[in-house]
C-alpha cells in the first residue's frame, strides 16, 4: 500500500481544497486511482459543504460525500465547538477507519486537514497527530499574505519536529494584491527553512466563493501545476 498525501495548511482559508483537487486531478490523469479525503469540514451551505462536493468531484465519483468525509457540521466554527453546537462529542474513530477502508481501496488517498496544524479535532487530538497517524507525506500550503513567513516557518518547525516527511510546499495567492509579496517571502521561507517551495500558484478567482465554481479553478491550478509536480518521482518517493 502507497501511504498518502496528506494537504495541510499554514491557516484556514489558504488553498487546501483547491491544491488537494488539483493533486488528485493530475494522479488520476495519469491513470492513477486517487481520491480525496476529509476526517472533519465544517460550514454548511445550501445543504452541502463545498470542499466535499470539490473532492467527490476530483475524485470522478468514486466515493460518495460521507465516504470522502465521515464527519460534517452546519456551523462554520471550529470542529469541537461546531460539533458541540449540534450536541456531539467528536469520535474519530470513524474517520480513522474511513481512511483505512479508502487506503486499502484504492491505490492513493489525499487528504485534506482543516485549518492549521494545531486545530483540536477533539478533545485531545489535533491536525498534526491525526497526520502524523496516518503516515501520510505533507503538501503544506501557504497563502501570499503578509505574515505568511512567520507561519509557514512554525508549521515547517512542526512538521520536522513531529518527524513527518514534507512532499512540498506550495504557496497559494489568494487574493491579486497580494501577488507581489508571493516572491520575496519564498526566499525567506526557502532561506530560513533550508528547503526549496514547489510552486507558486497565481490568483484564478475567489475559489472560497461558494457560488463560484472550484472546478473552473481546479482546471486552471491543473494546468500550471501538471508540468511541475513530478507524479512517478513523487511516488517513488512515498514508496520509500
Amino acid at each position: 500500500m502507497i501511504p498518502g498525501l496528506f494537504v495541510v495548511g499554514t491557516d484556514t482559508g489558504v488553498g487546501k481544497t483547491l491544491v488537494t483537487c488539483t493533486i488528485i486531478r493530475i494522479l488520476r490523469e495519469h491513470n492513477i486511482d486517487a481520491v480525496g479525503f476529509k476526517a472533519i469540514t465544517t460550514g454548511e451551505q445550501k445543504g452541502h459543504w463545498h470542499d466535499v462536493d470539490a473532492l467527490v468531484e476530483a475524485s470522478g465519483g468514486a466515493e460518495p460525500p460521507e465516504h470522502l468525509c465521515p464527519l460534517r457540521f452546519k456551523a462554520p466554527m471550529a470542529p469541537v465547538p461546531a460539533a458541540r453546537r449540534e450536541g456531539i462529542e467528536i469520535d474519530l474513530s470513524m474517520a480513522y477507519a474511513q481512511l483505512a477502508r479508502l487506503s486499502e481501496k484504492h491505490t492513493l488517498v489525499v487528504a485534506e486537514g482543516i485549518g492549521g496544524l494545531l486545530v483540536p479535532l477533539d478533545r485531545s487530538t489535533t491536525v498534526l497527530d491525526f497526520v502524523k497517524k496516518s503516515g501520510f507525506h505533507v503538501v503544506l500550503v501557504a497563502k501570499a499574505q503578509l505574515g505568511t513567513v512567520n507561519h509557514t516557518l512554525l508549521s515547517l518547525r512542526e512538521l520536522e519536529r513531529a518527524g513527518i516527511p514534507i512532499a512540498a510546499t506550495i504557496v497559494n495567492v489568494t487574493r491579486p494584491e497580494d501577488a507581489p509579496n508571493a516572491q520575496p517571502s519564498i526566499e525567506e521561507i526557502e532561506r530560513m527553512a533550508k528547503r526549496k517551495v514547489l510552486t507558486t500558484v497565481p490568483f484564478f478567482g475567489d475559489s472560497g466563493d461558494p457560488e463560484a465554481p472550484m472546478t473552473k479553478f481546479v482546471a486552471r491550478a491543473v494546468a500550471h501545476l501538471a508540468p511541475i509536480l513530478k507524479v512517478h518521482p513523487l511516488i517513488h518517493d512515498l514508496q520509500a
